[in-house]
């Protein structure tokens, strides 16, 4: 495990800092040639077009478990949440919380790092449902256009709702997508809230969603991989076996997930740093942090912030959206700066 120097100049056995940056500490990427691999080729595309025959079918399946399915309209613990808001009077307390939108800038370090992505930076966004409050966009794109980045990942999640059409959220998503000043551009995966059809929608909006796929990011006569895997959670169109099978066994390797649920497997397969969302850090917790209601599977330690799991680094992001209710409390929405480094 690598060591870092806290604030405090002392060494601690960790893998990641925080350091403090203001509003005008965001450099400008200095990596000017970045390559990222083209996935595109023909036998790629039927194979993407069979996977989302299949999503399309998960789809229809897990809404009407989730939706059509009469006690989850009265049980369903989104539900209960507007309930005591509205009796304890919160809400426009709990409202604020949740448009109160932070950067956190986070350094990870790792003794197998290629040397030339030393300092290379990462914007990670996860859980945006954002058009759950129509000031939502705005504040984010006002916070991602002074940051400059190497690549951007999201995590799914980009609407509000389970079900119905997406069309109002695309122009939520361009005030965000527009702001963002990424070298490499944005990958992105798919989340529990998002559909088959948002797919063409976000590729339109410069986004190169990922379906159990890998890309190689090129620097230097250097790589790094990115894998990203389709939502394990609700449609469970996951195959992280397909999606690391083309990079080699020794190459650095990044995991998106919608969720931190695929954390054992993906420490088994020699994932290196595995980013994800999904529980929105618990958005309404206790005193401390614990977490009321998560909607995973998984242990505690894994649910929010930083974890580790073998030799592998992971980082759950509370994310920026809500869902249920417009509301957080004691677990403020949250825009991951990364920045990795060569121990």
């Amino acid at each position: 495990m690598a060591q870092i120097d806290n604030p405090a100049g002392q060494h601690v056995n960790k893998r990641y800092s925080e350091p403090v940056l203001g509003p005008t500490d965001y450099p400008i990427s200095s990596y000017h040639d970045l390559i990222i691999s083209d996935i595109d080729f023909p036998e790629n595309e039927e194979r993407r077009r069979a996977h989302l025959a299949l999503r399309r079918k998960r789809e229809a399946e897990a809404h009407y478990r989730q939706v059509d399915i009469w006690y989850k309209r009265y049980f369903e613990p989104g539900t209960w949440l507007k309930r005591f808001i509205k009796l304890a009077h919160l809400k426009q307390w709990m409202e604020r919380n949740a448009l109160d939108v932070t950067v956190r800038p986070l350094v990870f370090e790792f003794p197998s790092l290629p040397k030339a992505f030393d300092g290379f930076r990462i914007l990670h966004l996860t859980d945006l449902h954002i058009d759950a409050h129509p000031e939502l966009a705005g504040r984010v794109g006002a916070l991602l256009k002074d940051i400059h980045v190497d690549l951007c990942l999201v995590t799914g999640d980009y609407r509000f709702a389970v079900v119905g059409h997406s069309k109002r959220v695309y122009h939520y998503l361009e005030q965000v997508f527009t702001q963002i000043n990424s070298a490499g551009g944005v990958l992105g995966i798919l989340g529990n809230h998002d559909a088959t059809d948002d797919v063409a929608a976000l590729e339109d909006l410069g986004v190169r969603v990922l379906l159990n796929e890998s890309i190689e990011v090129h620097m230097n006569h250097q790589s790094i991989w990115i894998s990203g895997v389709d939502d394990p959670y609700a449609f469970k169109c996951d195959d992280l076996p397909k999606a690391l099978h083309p990079i080699p066994e020794s190459a650095f390797k990044i995991l998106m997930a919608h969720t931190p649920q695929l954390y054992s497997e993906a420490g088994d397969r020699a994932v290196d740093l595995y980013l994800c969302g999904h529980t929105h850090g618990g958005q309404v917790c206790l005193p401390g942090g614990g977490a009321v209601i998560s909607h995973c599977n998984t242990p505690r330690r894994y649910l929010s912030g930083l974890w580790d799991y073998k030799s592998m680094t992971g980082y759950t992001c509370p994310g920026i959206g809500v869902s249920g209710a417009i509301a957080r409390m004691n677990c403020p929405p949250e825009i991951a700066l990364i920045e990795l480094r060569r121990a």
